[in-house]
């Protein structure tokens, strides 16, 4: 969290006032999972699952032996993500 603090001092009327703003933001950190986690998290794996059929009902961008085979698909993109890198490369 990150906070910043304003602080005001003056006078009125002989007397010294006060007035201390705090604002305050939270910073959220982007919505990534790793490959090694994203199979125990239901979302993340429906997913992979999805992008997996969908590379595997391709006829032109994936090689022959992989097409119509969506659960080597799921391996290959498990293992692009682990290595960060693009699973159609």
């Amino acid at each position: 969290m990150c906070a910043a603090l304003k602080r005001c001092a003056y006078r009125h009327k002989g007397k010294i006032m006060e007035n201390t703003n705090i604002v305050t933001t939270e910073q959220q950190a982007p919505n990534t999972i790793s490959a090694s986690n994203a199979i125990f998290n239901v979302q993340a794996l429906g997913q992979l699952t999805a992008f997996a059929n969908l590379m595997a009902d391709s006829q032109v961008t994936v090689p022959a032996h992989l097409a119509g085979k969506p659960a080597d698909c799921m391996a290959i993109v498990m293992q692009a993500m682990q290595w960060g890198m693009n699973p159609y490369a």
